[in-house]
């Protein structure tokens, strides 16, 4: 349970977005992936903020339990009965937190009140929906060594028209990196190629405009030395911005296991 004053503490506020943002640009609908990062959220113990009906007043809790098959999960109850009792009357439940430096809102419409080791709890639904918005500071993760990721950019010049392929070191929302070492390539930072695309695994094929940003040499694991190009993407579409997402998901759940 949780320990300390409310008025010592950060309050996260629901973030404001067009129709367009919420149903395509950040909301996760798998039910694996939710799970995943709601026992995330739990694990780590985060803070959450619980708006009931979207108003002002909050409580500030965290998850205490998940119980997967029958669709619940156990939150702290609030120090304040007054917004309590709001929450237990309300329509719609908005959480708001952090996890891995990105910030996750979800809502439930199902509380109720319940004793949860000797303790006053609120039990409500697992959420069929969860925002995950990385809007800054995209979170990173590094591509599998065996198996790299690829970016395939496209190549003309003189009338001919031909593929070029470089290993990608990371990726995130943001843009991606790569190994610099290709022959025909330029990676001089402000170049920007068109039409690039990069074949995420078991999720779908990312077309994307990317821009280099910066270079600088790296030593790989394996000991050898490389340049590594920072690229960012340009007005990557929403479904492109969501693939990527999932595959991090996915990626941070395969690391789990491990």
């Amino acid at each position: 349970m949780m320990h300390g004053s409310d008025q010592s503490i950060e309050v996260l506020q629901p973030t404001q977005f067009s129709q367009e943002e919420i149903d395509e640009n950040f909301r996760i609908h798998s039910e694996i992936d939710i799970l995943f990062i709601l026992r995330g959220i739990m694990q780590s113990n985060s803070l959450i903020t619980l708006y009931p009906d979207y108003e002002n007043d909050f409580i500030l809790t965290s998850i205490v339990a998940i119980d997967a098959d029958n669709k619940e999960m156990i939150v702290d109850y609030g120090t304040n009965e007054r917004n309590c009792q709001k929450a237990l009357q309300s329509k719609a439940l908005i959480f708001v937190t952090t996890q891995n430096r990105v910030k996750i809102e979800f809502a439930c419409d199902q509380i109720k009140k319940i004793q949860f080791k000797g303790e006053n709890a609120f039990a409500v639904n697992i959420p069929r929906s969860l925002l995950r918005i990385q809007r800054r500071n995209h979170f990173r993760i590094s591509t599998p060594i065996v198996k790299p990721l690829k970016c395939v950019i496209p190549i003309t010049g003189k009338g001919t028209a031909s593929k070029a392929e470089v290993a990608l070191l990371d990726i995130s929302c943001g843009g991606i990196a790569v190994i610099d070492q290709h022959p025909i390539i330029n990676f001089d930072p402000g170049i920007i190629y068109s039409n690039c695309q990069i074949a995420l695994p078991e999720i779908g094929t990312i077309n994307a405009t990317i821009q280099v940003k910066n270079t600088y040499e790296i030593t790989l694991r394996n000991g050898q030395n490389c340049m590594r190009a920072g690229c960012q993407f340009i007005d990557l579409a929403a479904s492109m911005e969501a693939m990527i997402q999932r595959y991090i998901i996915k990626q941070e759940q395969i690391r789990k296991i491990k």
